[in-house]
């Protein structure tokens, strides 16, 4: 992890929509309280149970959000990729972090002294609202999660997976496979030999090829019928 402080908010082309509709004044503001921290693969952004003192601006890198069962065994709820936002529920509740978000690739990163970011959101309507819609669909996307958890199979999981990485997280495809097949396991919430059985059977019936660390999803309308089917 190392601290920094080369960018300037006025110049920034990597923003969260959140703050797209601050005025010069609040921009500035934001400017002085706020560090930019590099950290590492592999090392932790944020813990859970950890006071929460900061919100998140993502401007390079690819974090996890994770959430923290007992035995070690965690489940990955969400991953973030710039321009991202992350405050966490605990902002207006307990002031407490409840998901530990871990970088999988090298992560730049501002962190935003909270009390700076609440007063400005208080005054500005339009953060407000921008803020909101961000908090509404990360609340959506843990909906759909725990949905598919409940009700799809371990091959919908799967190819539910396959298709989120591709569109969603390297917006590429063929894609080159950044995360563990341990991290792959706790994204779908089946164990790693479950999970890589199951790749071995989307190769062998030519759904997907994998080349290394590479996955070229071959067909992706038949994926897209096992991860709707479930």
């Amino acid at each position: 992890m190392g601290f920094e402080k080369n960018l300037i908010c006025f110049d920034c082309s990597m923003t969260s929509p959140v703050f797209c509709n601050l005025k010069p004044n609040e921009i500035a503001r934001i400017d002085k309280n706020r560090i930019e921290v590099t950290f590492n693969p592999g090392e932790i952004i944020m813990k859970s149970g950890t006071p929460n003192t900061h919100v998140i601006s993502f401007f390079e890198g690819l974090a996890k959000i994770s959430l923290e069962r007992r035995g070690g065994r965690n489940f990955i709820l969400d991953f973030i990729r710039p321009p991202s936002f992350f405050s966490g529920p605990g902002l207006f509740i307990d002031k407490k972090n409840h998901f530990t978000i871990s970088a999988v690739e090298l992560c730049k990163l501002c962190l935003i002294d909270m009390d700076t970011f609440l007063d400005i959101m208080r005054e500005n309507t339009k953060m407000a609202f921008a803020f909101m819609e961000i908090s509404n669909n990360f609340i959506l996307n843990l909906v759909n999660k725990m949905e598919s958890l409940l009700v799809k199979h371990n091959y919908g999981r799967v190819a539910e997976a396959m298709l989120y990485l591709s569109r969603k997280i390297y917006y590429s495809n063929p894609f080159k496979l950044s995360i563990s097949k341990k991290e792959l396991s706790e994204m779908t919430g089946l164990s790693k030999e479950s999970v890589s059985r199951i790749l071995h059977e989307f190769t062998d019936e030519g759904l997907i090829q994998i080349t290394g660390k590479t996955f070229h999803l071959l067909k992706e309308d038949l994926l897209e019928q096992i991860s709707r089917n479930g």
